[in-house]
């Protein structure tokens, strides 16, 4: 929706929503649940009503958001892959039997990049559903400090990404001027383009926001700091959570860094802007929730509280197209239910890995994106850029964890001995772990520049054997 007339100091965007007492928010989301469970059951006849068949289940039956976190996981990626081929050769298209809107009404389609072979439709939207998609961006947006008249620089990848289109949609219809250069515009058009037309704000992945650090002096002949880039919106991968990363991203942009997460089914959260990372604020349990979490071994739910790790389930309010009913999309998250120093209301969560990608090194758990935010605290000497190597599957890694480091380009071979008993002993103290160190020169592993741009922290030898 378009805002108008908004006082720009005025701290939410929807404050009725994003203020409501929880006794209130609690009352709606049932209300919605209900009506939301009911639309998939009567509208999905080959998968949700199969899958609440399958367990004696009825709609009416969700009297309590208890009962409906009882519910078992209903969607995967693996599951929406196989429900794909299903309604291929059921129905003609590739959306997946989950599909509860007609396919006509569908006017936004979203897809992976199809790693695997196929490409998987996660993200499907009616007119209803992308109206629902602004609005959650757009309060993401406003709490970021980003106000219409302002202009941003959308670097997600635009071809077919839910970070794409709806992004610069969202902020066209929110009043601010984007400039949809996109991952697939290239780094040197994203940096000219952003100096030319004097960009405020950047809207992209956290590894890219570091690519383009080191890719400014030498494209534009002066630092990433000289373009006035006052806020930078960040998410896709880790990084914008992690503190030695945020500490060089602000530092070199002289911004404030937020961290974000989304998507889809009007799922959406943002740090907020005090110094110390706090997790991301809820910022849309009006729309939808990622806080349903359970046991990544045994799916069992896990009590909600303060602290609290589990496999982020998700579920969506409002949604007509391809709604998310229990979905796992294999985030390993954690609770935080204390108040925020920041004053803002509501709960927030970290995300801590990917449940396929912790490793755990002589029964420690060890998750990528601290091993990276480790190596960022000796950044310039490093460069940022690591990948743990793997020779076999995880998640049990034979002791010592490989790692390969990028060292710094002032740093001498000389100086490498040093540097590394260095790191290794800073990630014994601070990670329990003691790894197996090697440096590689800088510019030597890939850069996060294509359209995805979402980086990449492990290297599976394994996978390039096949």
């Amino acid at each position: 929706m378009v805002k108008e007339n908004l006082d720009p100091n005025r701290k939410y965007l929807n404050p009725e929503m994003e203020c409501m007492p929880i006794e209130e928010l609690r009352k709606l989301q049932l209300k919605k649940l209900q009506k939301q469970v009911k639309y998939c059951y009567d509208n999905s006849p080959y998968y949700y009503k199969k899958k609440f068949d399958a367990i004696g289940a009825k709609p009416e039956d969700i009297k309590t958001l208890d009962d409906w976190r009882r519910l078992p996981i209903m969607r995967t990626k693996e599951g929406d892959r196989e429900s794909q081929k299903e309604s291929m050769e059921r129905e003609g298209h590739p959306f997946g039997m989950y599909l509860c809107a007609p396919p006509e009404k569908v006017v936004y389609i979203s897809s992976t990049s199809g790693t695997t072979g196929e490409p998987t439709f996660t993200y499907l939207f009616t007119e209803h559903d992308i109206k629902i998609n602004d609005e959650v961006w757009q309060r993401v947006f406003w709490r970021a400090g980003i106000r219409p008249g302002d202009v941003v620089l959308q670097t997600f990848g635009l071809s077919m990404w839910v970070g794409g289109i709806p992004v610069v949609r969202a902020l066209q219809n929110m009043g601010c001027r984007a400039l949809p250069v996109g991952a697939e515009g290239g780094t040197e058009k994203m940096l000219r383009l952003g100096d030319y037309l004097k960009a405020t704000a950047i809207i992209g992945t956290p590894p890219l926001a570091e690519h383009l650090i080191e890719k400014c002096p030498e494209i534009l002949g002066k630092p990433i700091g000289a373009l006035g880039i006052k806020q930078i919106v960040c998410a896709g991968a880790p990084g914008a959570g992690l503190p030695e990363v945020r500490k060089k991203i602000e530092s070199a942009y002289g911004a404030k860094l937020f961290d974000s997460t989304g998507g889809g089914w009007g799922l959406h959260h943002v740090s907020c802007d005090y110094p110390e990372y706090q997790g991301m604020h809820v910022v849309c349990e009006d729309f939808a929730i990622w806080y349903d979490i359970v046991d990544p071994a045994t799916n069992e739910p896990i009590e909600w509280k303060d602290g609290a790790i589990g496999h982020g389930l998700i579920t969506a309010f409002d949604h007509e197209a391809s709604p998310a009913i229990k979905y796992a999309m294999g985030d390993l998250i954690q609770i935080n239910t204390t108040p925020c120093p920041c004053g803002n209301p509501g709960w927030r969560f970290r995300i801590l890995s990917r449940v396929d990608d912790m490793l755990i090194v002589k029964g420690i758990n060890v998750y990528p994106s601290a091993v990276k935010n480790a190596i960022n605290a000796f950044v310039p000497r490093v460069t940022g850029e690591m990948r743990i190597i793997l020779e076999k599957p995880g998640p049990r890694v034979e002791p010592p964890m490989k790692i390969k480091v990028e060292y710094g380009s002032e740093v001498k071979e000389a100086d490498l001995p040093s540097l590394k008993k260095e790191l290794e002993d800073k990630m014994s103290a601070q990670l329990r772990v003691r790894p197996d160190i090697t440096f590689v020169p800088p510019n030597t592993l890939e850069r996060a520049a294509g359209p995805s741009a979402k980086g990449k922290l492990v290297e599976k030898l394994f996978e390039a054997k096949k």
